[in-house]
């Protein structure tokens, strides 16, 4: 088995486009759409829950090639594999990764099963060998990691830009951005809010200053 290369690709305001029409391509819309993709979606019908979906550009026809034209990535979305096989290649002649939906052998990338918490991504893939028990391990992490982790990621995103402004050591800095990240700081975290990591944070900047 050839091992995959973990990513994680900006695609704020670069164009995408899916091709298909049911629930599975709206999963993979919505998923662009929470990246800041321009996203088009191509198919002769649309599910009602892809149809309800804002800030994106609908197109009702089959697909044509030049569709994926000035794409950065595509998704073959359809239940024609011939159909996938036409996105997939026009994809390639136009210089786009692709993904095939359900089909690892024609993509160019896979799509882990993720975890967000704010800012942090947590990315579980088998390859698309075993995308089953990559689902299951995510909803595993779900218990370690609940929707509030959020804002715990994001006060340590705030704590982060004072330490860098007040302590100029270089390996101090890291010595306490890992004490803050620590099990315990979250632990601290999730009983008392974020007022004690605060505290933590300008206890250790001072000393480290």
């Amino acid at each position: 088995m050839n091992r995959t290369f973990p990513i994680n690709l900006p695609l704020a305001a670069r164009k995408c486009l899916v091709v298909g029409g049911g629930r599975v391509a709206r999963r993979k819309v919505a998923s662009l759409l929470e990246c800041g993709a321009h996203v088009t979606v191509v198919s002769l019908e649309f599910c009602d829950e892809l149809a309800a979906l804002d800030g994106v550009r609908r197109v009702q026809r089959p697909f044509d090639d030049a569709d994926a034209a000035d794409t950065t990535l595509v998704f073959a979305a359809t239940s024609d594999p011939e159909v996938n096989r036409r996105v997939a290649d026009a994809a390639h002649r136009h210089g786009a990764l692709v993904n095939v939906v359900d089909t690892p052998a024609e993509c160019d990338f896979i799509v882990p099963s993720v975890l967000a918490r704010g800012d942090l991504t947590i990315a579980v893939c088998s390859g698309g060998s075993a995308p089953a028990l990559s689902k299951r391990v995510r909803r595993e992490l779900e218990d370690q990691f609940p929707a509030h982790f959020a804002d715990f990621v994001a006060l340590l995103a705030d704590l982060r830009t004072t330490v860098m402004s007040r302590v100029p050591d270089i390996a101090t800095r890291k010595t306490i951005f890992h004490k803050l990240a620590d099990v315990a700081t979250w632990n601290t975290f999730e009983q008392a809010g974020p007022d004690p990591v605060r505290e933590l944070a300008n206890q250790l900047v001072e000393e480290g200053a």
